[in-house]
């Protein structure tokens, strides 16, 4: 199994080098979290020209978190994650 590259800063902390994507959203009265993807093609209707039927016809994680910005989701990043949230804080 291949292992995720991992940089380390000051000796004594790790960053990732690549984050986890996760998006917040209220289902139904229930606060669930799914990663990018996964929200996509539950929201296939968003995605005009993708059919989600393989990897070339689904939306980058970049494409899904514009559709996301622009539904009015804020934005955690940091060193580890990046979340995108329907809320007006975490």
């Amino acid at each position: 199994m291949a292992k995720k590259k991992e940089t380390t800063t000051n000796n004594t902390s790790k960053q990732r080098k690549n984050k986890k994507h996760f998006v917040l959203f209220n289902n139904g009265g229930v606060i669930s979290a799914t990663k990018p993807k996964d929200w996509a093609r539950a929201n296939q209707h968003l995605f005009n020209g993708y059919d989600f039927s393989d990897s070339a016809n689904t939306p980058v994680v970049d494409l899904i978190e514009n559709v996301l910005a622009n539904l009015g989701f804020n934005k955690v990043n940091n060193g580890e994650v990046v979340i995108y949230y329907q809320y007006n804080s975490i």
